[in-house]
């Protein structure tokens, strides 16, 4: 029972990992991560201090978000 049981929570895990993935390659996904990747050489490369470069990752996020969706006006 106890084998059963680990596989189970095993196939669960596989479940989760699969819905994060997938949101990943949605544009909100995407564009979070981005904007996560972004932060941190912002930071180190830019001599900027963690508002200014949280700032400007989330500008930079935006901005690929609204290229990804591409509204229809």
């Amino acid at each position: 029972m106890t084998i059963l049981s680990q596989f189970i929570k095993l196939l669960e895990w596989i479940e989760t990992t699969q819905d994060f993935f997938l949101f990943l390659t949605e544009p909100v996904g995407f564009s979070s991560v981005t904007a996560l990747c972004l932060f941190f050489p912002v930071q180190i490369l830019g001599g900027c201090d963690s508002l200014t470069a949280a700032t400007l990752s989330s500008t930079a996020a935006l901005a690929l978000f609204c290229l990804l969706e591409k509204p229809n006006f």
